[in-house]
């Protein structure tokens, strides 16, 4: 109920001799602004009705009366605040005008508060407004307490402040999920409240909670799409795909033109391999809203994972032409283009990416493997560094910048990033790979160790299950460094009969297993040339030394390297 209503109320069922006097000179104004206020519905009714209580108060009243206008003036104000509090939060889409609409409420609060500190109600639009964006969010966060501490016997109310401290708490999980778990304690039946904790929790990975207090929600609101929404999220995100989608045909079934619901059924039924379906609903997503980029990128992703190249190109260029810097249609052309070897395209959209978002170490890392594939690792080497001064536990640029040093023949370099490598995961089949390969055949007698060589280049073959040639081939040369040619034979003629990936491949495991015929060990430096930039590789020189304790004066002979293999 308003709060100016509610004196209206009280005032009409005063006795006769309690009634206000009628021969005070504001008094007609005052009987004016009760009448003026109990036919308002908008804001120039709620301006007439605290005109009048000013005149009425201006021309004369007794103390009865003077409190009675104060009063409803006061709850004019509320009353006048809440509808605009109203317009900004409950409509379906957000008015362009909200921040003025903010203002103009804030007005009309701060005087009811200059008029009555107490007015908990006050206090709780005040928090919700200043908690928008561009708000204070100090003031917010003092106004939420004002509310609590005010609100008495309204739970709802007090449920409602902690709900809005606990938002603005996004640095303290703990104390978060405090407020919420009071605001649950308050109003266990409130849906918005039970809306709140649920999407913390699931946020949290808190899944059976999560869907806990959205069961509630629901049974508060069965036809609320969005809480069916979010319940399917909730399963989704536990991989329980068939509950998943439950919810979500439950949405659509109280709203067949739900857009959110149909975009996250898609998702479901593509990750189900149901392709088709998802595509038909993605197809009603974009067709209830064209403008939407998400339904058009998730089409395009499917489409590529169909290879259906053509058309997943198509839907991105449509959100790129609208949206050039939309990060998931840069991200997903970019792989589609390193896909098709077009690693000059691929590079120039990951490089818009790294522009938008220079501290992501992970998408600094991915940039720095497209320069690796396209021949240019002095340029991926200084991509990896910076993903690593971002993170130096990350083990994509760990990997790739090793890779990086050993194509331009920097060993020790290299080995470093390997055995840092190798502590963030020590089961990886490439990094116990390429260390082995690297104790083993580097030029450089200070790296070289045959012994702990056998032992890496062992359980990469084990990982592996002694099926990949180029592993088992790592293994010969660790026991050839060691001096124990009759092994390194043994595997090296294993590594032959299983074969290589290419012509190339199959004769250096034929020129491997002759040099430890001939009980001499393998070595291997790679020098890599920069490529040209933006994919001009007509320069580029790939030159690997073989040094198999042959002469000095004999020729080194120049081939395509094959170290360091890529998974």
């Amino acid at each position: 109920m308003r709060h100016g209503l509610l004196l209206l109320l009280l005032a009409l069922s005063l006795p006769c001799g309690a009634a206000l006097a009628a021969d005070e000179p504001g008094q007609a104004d005052l009987d004016a602004a009760i009448d003026a206020k109990l036919a308002s519905d908008n804001f120039d009714d709620f301006g007439a009705v605290l005109e009048l209580c000013k005149s009425a108060l201006e021309k004369g009243l007794d103390d009865e009366g003077k409190k009675f206008a104060a009063d409803l003036y006061t709850g004019t104000l509320m009353d006048r605040a809440s509808m605009v509090v109203e317009a900004i939060f409950d409509g379906p889409n957000p008015d362009p005008q909200w921040q003025r609409m903010r203002d103009f409420a804030m007005r009309d609060l701060d005087e009811a508060i200059d008029r009555d500190p107490k007015l908990g109600a006050a206090w709780l639009m005040i928090a919700r407004l200043q908690s928008l964006p561009g708000g204070d969010r100090k003031r917010a966060d003092e106004a939420a307490d004002k509310a609590i501490d005010l609100g008495g016997d309204d739970k709802l109310l007090v449920a409602q402040a902690h709900v809005i401290r606990g938002n603005l708490r996004d640095d303290d999980k703990a104390a978060r999920a405090a407020d919420y778990d009071k605001a649950v304690e308050l109003a266990p039946r409130d849906k918005d409240v039970r809306r709140t904790r649920g999407l913390f929790n699931l946020l949290s990975d808190k899944f059976d909670e999560a869907r806990a207090d959205l069961a509630v929600a629901i049974e508060e609101d069965p036809d609320d799409v969005s809480l069916h929404e979010a319940l399917g999220m909730a399963f989704m995100m536990e991989n329980k795909l068939d509950e998943a989608r439950a919810a979500f045909d439950k949405a659509i079934e109280i709203d067949p033109d739900a857009p959110g619901a149909l975009l996250q059924r898609a998702r479901v039924l593509a990750l189900k391999g149901e392709q088709p379906k998802a595509i038909a609903d993605l197809d009603k997503a974009i067709e209830l809203d064209p403008d939407d980029a998400i339904p058009l990128v998730l089409r395009a992703r499917i489409h590529q994972q169909a290879g259906n190249t053509d058309q997943a190109q198509a839907d991105l260029e449509s959100v790129l032409r609208r949206r050039p810097d939309h990060p998931a249609a840069l991200e997903l052309r970019g792989l589609i283009a390193a896909e098709r070897n077009d690693y000059p395209a691929a590079i120039r959209d990951f490089r818009k990416l790294v522009a938008q978002h220079g501290d992501d170490a992970l998408l600094v890392g991915q940039l720095g493997m497209l320069y690796l594939a396209a021949k240019q690792p002095r340029e991926a080497i200084r991509r990896f560094t910076r993903a690593l001064e971002l993170d130096d536990k990350q083990f994509l640029s760990r990997r790739g910048r090793s890779d990086a040093s050993i194509s331009i023949g920097d060993h020790k370099a290299a080995l470093a990033d390997l055995e840092q490598a190798l502590a963030l995961d020590d089961d990886n089949d490439g990094v116990l790979n390429n260390l082995a390969w690297l104790l083993a055949t580097s030029p450089d007698d200070a790296i070289r160790d045959g012994t702990r060589a056998i032992e890496l280049a062992t359980k990469a073959c084990e990982e592996t299950e002694w099926k990949q040639a180029h592993i088992v081939s790592t293994l010969a040369a660790g026991y050839a460094e060691a001096g124990d040619f009759a092994k390194a034979r043994e595997y090296s003629q294993k590594a032959v009969e299983l074969g290589g990936e290419s012509d190339e491949v199959k004769q250096q495991l034929k020129s491997e297993l002759a040099s430890y015929e001939a009980e001499k060990p393998w070595r291997e430096r790679q020098e890599v040339a920069e490529a040209q930039p933006e994919g001009d590789t007509s320069d580029l020189v790939l030159e690997a030394v073989q040094e198999a304790e042959q002469p000095a004066q004999e020729p080194v002979a120049k081939r395509k390297p094959r170290r360091p293999f890529d998974e």
